[in-house]
C-alpha cells in the first residue's frame, strides 16, 4: 500500500465516510495554530521551510483545487488536471497578504465545500478515474483524490504544529 514517507498516511486505507470528520478536525487544528502572533506565523524558520501562514494558504488552495479536480473527474473520463504550482504561489507572493485570522476562515470554507462535495458522491462516482501526477504518476480514483486532500490537511497541520512548538 502506498504511504507517505513523512507521516505514514496510506491513501488506500481511507474511506469516504472518514474524510469529512478528519478534514474538519484538521481545519480546527489550523484554527488553533493560526490563532497565535501574526508576525511570528508569517515568518520563516529557515530558507527551506514555509511559514505557518504559507502552509495554511497552501492547504486552503489544495482543498479548492482538489474539489475542482473531483468535478473534472465527474465530467471527463480519466482527465489530466493541471499542476497546482504550490512553490510558485509562494515565490510569486500570492500568500504575502494572507492574515492568520482570515486564513482560518478561508480554510473552514474550503474544508466545508470539500466535505459537502464528497458527501454528495456515491460509490460509483468515487470510483471514477483521474490521472494524478504525485507522488507517482498514475490513474487514481476520485476517492483517492479525497484521501489526498485529507493527507495534505493532516500532514501540513503537523508541519505547522511543529513550527509552533519550535518558535
Amino acid at each position: 500500500m502506498e504511504s507517505c514517507e513523512g507521516c505514514g498516511f496510506e491513501w488506500d486505507a481511507v474511506t469516504a465516510a472518514e474524510v469529512p470528520p478528519r478534514l474538519q478536525a484538521a481545519a480546527a487544528g489550523f484554527r488553533t495554530v493560526l490563532a497565535g502572533d501574526a508576525v511570528a506565523l508569517a515568518s520563516h524558520r529557515d530558507d527551506t521551510t514555509w511559514s505557518p501562514v504559507e502552509y495554511g494558504a497552501h492547504v486552503r488552495d489544495v482543498l479548492l483545487n482538489l474539489r475542482d479536480r473531483i468535478v473534472l473527474g465527474l465530467a471527463q473520463d480519466n482527465p489530466v488536471p493541471h499542476a497546482m504550482f504550490g512553490d510558485l504561489r509562494i515565490r510569486s507572493g500570492l500568500y504575502a497578504a494572507d492574515r492568520p485570522d482570515q486564513l482560518t476562515a478561508d480554510i473552514d470554507v474550503a474544508a466545508g465545500l470539500f466535505v459537502r462535495t464528497i458527501a454528495a458522491l456515491d460509490d460509483e462516482q468515487l470510483a471514477r478515474p483521474i490521472f494524478y501526477g504525485w507522488p507517482t504518476a498514475a490513474t487514481r480514483t476520485l476517492l483517492w483524490v479525497a484521501a489526498q486532500a485529507l493527507h495534505e490537511a493532516e500532514h501540513h497541520l503537523t508541519d505547522v504544529q511543529a513550527l509552533s512548538v519550535a518558535s
